[in-house]
């Protein structure tokens, strides 16, 4: 059986992956935060295709992520897919964020790109084979004013994407990412309505991603685009056209 591990399990793009992978036979360990209660319901859902686990992490200090994730090797054994959902986002001027915003973002944003990914490599190694797939932004290679340390962390993730997938190609694991526009999820929470409205009027489709579309974009990166790494791929309705 195929195994792939998600972070940000509990987020709009990240339970559309885990619906999506675990339709095409994947066994699933989905990493969260703190919404127990999404958790639970997903797992629920889901265990009715496939064998799925959820895991709480916690980022923001310590090291105690550190055995959680080899408990996760443990019940799994190994993996040939992972993908980095998880993200979170604040929109204010750079000098008015507060500290606590500030390292809930490299917490959420950054911390599993490195210590979820080293756990996982060796046994992509040993396997001979392995996806890495991590969601961006628009912003992560574009100028975000009132969300610049957002679009910092993103810039970080897109850097990571193309040095590891430098790294790991010649052992046969691709490390891409998908950078989406405005997708219809909670994080444009920070948006009100008429900022909302202005922003889909500045897209060409005159619309917002579904979650299900960046998913499907996922599946193929693990399942269709064999020759392709290193990759960003942009699915912005034309928006930075």
């Amino acid at each position: 059986m195929k195994n792939a591990i998600i972070t940000g399990a509990t987020g709009g793009i990240g339970m559309e992956i885990s619906r999506k992978l675990s339709s095409m036979g994947y066994n699933l360990a989905l990493i969260y935060g703190n919404n127990h209660q999404q958790a639970d319901a997903l797992v629920e859902e889901l265990s009715a295709l496939t064998r799925v686990k959820a895991y709480s992490m916690d980022f923001s200090g310590g090291n105690g992520y550190t055995s959680t994730l080899k408990s996760i090797l443990k019940d799994f054994g190994a993996f040939e897919v992972l993908v980095h959902g998880a993200g979170v986002s604040y929109r204010d001027l750079f000098h008015e964020m507060t500290e606590l915003q500030f390292e809930e973002l490299l917490s959420i944003n950054l911390k599993p790109l490195y210590y979820v990914t080293r756990e996982i490599i060796p046994c992509m190694i040993e396997g001979g084979k392995g996806s890495i797939i991590s969601i961006s932004s628009i912003w992560g290679s574009r100028p975000a004013s009132m969300e610049v340390a957002y679009a910092m962390t993103k810039g970080a993730l897109e850097q990571f994407t193309r040095s590891l997938a430098s790294e790991l190609s010649h052992m046969n694991i691709r490390v891409n990412a998908i950078a989406p526009g405005g997708v219809d999820t909670k994080l444009l929470a920070n948006l009100n309505d008429q900022e909302k409205r202005d922003f889909i009027d500045d897209i060409p489709f005159k619309r917002l991603a579904k979650p299900e579309e960046v998913a499907e974009l996922a599946a193929f990166l693990i399942e269709k685009g064999t020759y392709i790494t290193g990759q960003v791929l942009t699915m912005d309705g034309g928006f930075t056209l």
